[in-house]
């Protein structure tokens, strides 16, 4: 429903639609709020010029016409004469019952504007694109994903393109590296026009100006966007995005807030704003109104269907979650959006959420009730980051690698070590120095079961620190592309040559994406486990092969920094063939004996029943 609002253009012509909900029209959709006490609306904008007034102007011609509608009021004006082709910038001038007025933008606005005025806008005319799905969209359980940050990941090569354009620059890169989906952080736009993580949105429909801004062709802002997703679609990589719908960015000034709350008199009248579950940041979606979970999931489905996308990560979803309670909040967003998805023959769309459970084993059990593809799991990254920084493994190594443990058939973890949100792998480390310190958790993340995640520069060994607080948490920490291959870095050609290579053994052995794992809780006296003695780690993998034969895959992990003589047991006698060194072994009597693994190193032995 609320995708057909704001600015709906036919050929050279536009009109301008603006919906409020109303419970006493239709009572389900808020139980807490008010009325917007809405005397009447204008538009305003640089179109007016255009149809014989002045732009900007507080001409009465273009006053808005109060509509029924069932679900509430539909605020609507057509403009009723051709619009040459361009970019134009609006807002809607309120007028209250009090008398007091107040510029708001349009909360379904397509584009935005280009300046600080957070104008709405929209687009006659121009280069049109469609999108086209990815021919083969892969389960989760097969993704290779990168996540990146559009400003960041172009800061030194774009000069003066966009963030968008400069990114398709470096898709040979990410083909070469080898993942297969891309994820974003959040695109949707923002208050100003600085530097943002992107989790404090005001505009969910439109996408964030500064990624695709280019003064020289204004009207081509989504297309932009769209032909970048061809572009990895083209090259078999699905797109992620990361969808902020636990809060909003309110504010202060009508200018630089979230409009439906600055569409009501009262402010805090407005039903979409309220205490929810409690905690996150900034000001809460309430999800015990319906208008906010119509909005919530219409503005999924306008970019699932009309960008193609193949997944969303939801941000902070302990924020709009009842454990229990499958109608309300993050259970029934995912259940309406599998609702639309199957009905347009849409499967392997990746539905991930980011659950942060104080204690983060929980986080399997709530991704299982909601129905979520999966959730991200931070153990894995919190015990290599352990592991990195004292040099020795435990017992509890056995867990994190056993990721897929108590997820729901169809469920995966998303597993990685480093992500946006706290430091490196390789400052934990202790800098890249020590980046060899990496190279057994590397091992770890593409030989164990789940969703895998990269995060930009990781693959190189970009080293950052991030505060867990305070204002030097979310700055410009653009990618340092001198470190990497392409920049000619020792480490990093080293670095990236190991990830490359996991990347492709795992992408051509199914058994590895599998749940399978051993041992687990314990070690087995053939000799599986974890030895923290030694500071090793072996486990056994297996499944179906790509052919549907049946393959295994014995995975040997020296976390330490002596090379180790080791007994490794095998499930099978025969030729076995270690992937990541090369090589073939003979083994008899299910046992090699004596084996050197070499320092922060380890052994991928493969079989083929």
């Amino acid at each position: 429903m609320y995708e057909t609002f704001g600015a709906v253009v036919q050929g050279p012509r536009v009109e301008f639609h603006l919906f409020l909900p109303d419970n006493a029209r239709d009572p389900s959709q808020y139980f807490r709020g008010g009325s917007p006490r809405i005397k009447q609306i204008h538009v305003r904008g640089d179109f007016q010029d255009a149809v014989g007034s002045q732009n900007w102007s507080l001409d009465q011609t273009f006053k808005m016409q109060r509509l029924e509608h069932p679900h509430g009021w539909l605020y609507k004006l057509a403009i009723e004469q051709d619009l040459n082709d361009g970019y134009y910038q609006y807002k809607y001038f309120v007028e209250f019952e009090n008398g007091t007025q107040r510029w708001v933008s349009d909360p379904i606005a397509k584009y935005g504007g280009n300046d600080q005025n957070e104008n709405s806008a929209f687009v006659i005319g121009g280069r049109h694109t469609v999108v086209h799905p990815i021919a083969r969209r892969r389960p989760p359980r097969d993704l290779v994903i990168y996540e990146t940050h559009l400003d960041d990941f172009t800061a030194a090569f774009r000069h003066d393109k966009t963030p968008v354009d400069a990114f398709r620059e470096r898709l040979d890169y990410l083909q070469e590296l080898g993942v297969n989906a891309i994820e974003f952080m959040p695109w949707t736009a923002w208050p100003g026009s600085g530097f943002s993580w992107g989790y404090d949105p005001v505009a969910f429909f439109s996408v964030e100006n500064r990624y695709v801004d280019d003064p020289a062709k204004p009207a081509d802002k989504l297309v932009k966007l769209m032909e970048l997703i061809n572009d990895l679609h083209e090259r078999g990589m699905q797109v992620i995005m990361d969808g902020v719908f636990n809060h909003v960015r309110a504010g202060n000034d009508p200018n630089l807030g979230f409009p439906y709350r600055w569409l009501y008199q009262v402010p805090s009248d407005s039903p979409f704003i309220g205490a929810f579950a409690g905690g996150g940041f900034f000001e809460e979606f309430d999800y015990q109104n319906n208008c906010v979970a119509e909005f919530i999931r219409d503005v999924c489905l306008y970019w699932l269907d009309r960008f193609q996308l193949d997944g969303i990560r939801f941000d902070y979803t302990l924020g709009f979650f009842r454990q229990g309670d499958a109608g309300v909040g993050i259970a029934k967003l995912i259940a309406d959006l599998h609702q639309s998805l199957n009905q347009t023959g849409r499967s392997n769309v990746a539905l991930f959420i980011e659950h942060l459970t104080d204690n983060r084993f929980e986080a399997i059990r709530d991704t299982n009730d909601i129905g979520a593809a999966g959730c991200w799991f931070d153990p894995f990254m919190f015990k290599h980051f352990e592991y990195c920084r004292n040099g020795n493994i435990d017992s509890g190594i056995l867990r994190i690698l056993n990721a897929n443990l108590d997820f729901a058939p169809g469920k995966e973890p998303v597993t990685y070590l480093e992500n946006h949100d706290h430091s490196s792998i390789m400052q934990e480390a202790g800098g890249r120095g020590r980046w060899f310190k990496t190279q057994p958790a590397a091992i770890a993340l593409m030989t164990a079961p789940g969703a895998v995640m990269l995060h930009h520069g990781q693959e190189f060994g970009q080293e950052e620190w991030l505060p867990g607080s305070g204002d030097g948490r979310v700055v410009p920490r653009p990618l340092r592309w001198e470190e990497s291959p392409l920049g000619g870095d020792a480490i990093g050609t080293r670095l990236f040559g190991l990830y490359q290579r996991l990347i492709a053994i795992r992408q051509r052995h199914p058994a590895l994406r599998s749940p399978n794992f051993f041992p687990f809780p314990f070690n087995h006296p053939e000799g599986y486990g974890a030895f923290p003695e030694q500071d090793v780690v072996i486990y056994h993998r297996w499944g179906q092969a790509e052919d549907g034969g049946f393959e295994r895959f014995i995975i040997v992990v020296n976390y330490s920094d002596f090379d180790q003589r080791i007994d490794i047991p095998f499930a099978t006698d025969g030729h076995w063939e270690d992937l990541l060194n090369g090589g073939v072994v003979f083994v008899d009597n299910q046992k090699l004996r004596r084996q050197k693994i070499n320092s922060n190193w380890g052994r991928i032995y493969y079989r083929k029943a």
